[in-house]
């Protein structure tokens, strides 16, 4: 097999196991990743071909090599050494290439770029609001995935929660959150998320093989389908978003275009903060 036919046995859902299609992380890939992955392996592979060289037992230093050559922005190059380094890992797996080139040294400091702007706390409580305002099928899940951006997880954290992570203690909830940069972390949430929880599950629907009563994803479709991070968390903010626009209140705090899901989740929550359990 040669590396442009495990690049497509490896991205196309149609041929491959969605189990299979895996990132650096070794998390499944969602929403634009495959897309995104694909056409940076495509442009690594067309550069290897330039220069004559088996893409398939390439070195840290040919990669660095091109990264150096495609230049643009922090976050781009890490995000090229993330979609090789997940492609290297699937061909490892199928015994097609024995070594990695993308090595993470290779990724750079993304966090030298401009830190994401946050939003102040009478924004987020005014978020709140909004999110209490939501209404029809989907209301107690959408308000419960707010919440949990509100109090402080980012989308992938949020999506990749189970049912079967959760657990009621007492009087409070706690649940397995998967990290960035690999593992996860064991969290009491504060009371409000709790009741939205319970608030959710009554109505949660379920559908095998994707999910079951007692386990998969916390988060699904009204078909029982695991939701995609990249775009449910961002249509649920502006759906959210869109309610403060009518809150009645004079005083409220104006919120600014374009906020995002980090932006939510990296500003003041109006909730008691997370805390290890």
């Amino acid at each position: 097999m040669d590396a442009r036919t495990a690049l497509n046995a490896w991205i196309d859902k149609d041929e491959t196991p969605h189990d299979m299609q895996r990132g650096r992380e070794g998390r499944l890939l969602q929403g634009t990743s495959p897309r995104r992955y694909r056409d940076d392996v495509l442009a690594w592979l067309a550069f290897m071909d330039k220069v004559g060289l088996d893409a398939l037992r390439a070195a840290p230093s040919h990669v660095k090599t091109w990264l150096d050559a495609e230049g643009g922005a922090v976050r781009a190059r890490a995000r090229r050494v993330s979609a090789l380094s997940a492609f290297y890992a699937y061909c490892a797996q199928t015994g097609i290439a024995a070594d990695n080139p993308a090595v993470p040294q290779l990724r750079g400091r993304p966090h030298a770029e401009p830190a994401t702007p946050q939003l102040a706390p009478g924004q987020m409580h005014l978020l709140r609001w909004g999110a209490d305002q939501l209404d029809g099928k989907t209301a107690e899940r959408d308000r419960l995935l707010m919440y949990l951006m509100l109090a402080g997880l980012r989308s992938r954290q949020i999506i990749e929660l189970t049912v079967q992570d959760l657990a009621f203690e007492q009087h409070r909830l706690t649940a397995t959150v998967w990290q960035k940069g690999g593992g996860t972390r064991r969290l009491a949430f504060p009371d409000e998320v709790r009741a939205a929880v319970q608030a959710y599950l009554p109505v949660r629907t379920h559908r095998p093989p994707e999910s079951f009563e007692d386990r998969g994803p916390l988060l699904v479709s009204k078909w029982g389908n695991r939701l995609d991070a990249n775009t449910t968390p961002r249509t649920i903010l502006h759906t959210t978003v869109a309610a403060v626009l009518q809150c009645p209140d004079p005083d409220a705090p104006e919120l600014p275009p374009g906020i995002k899901p980090d932006m939510v989740a990296l500003s003041p929550s109006p909730f008691d903060e997370l805390e290890p359990a």
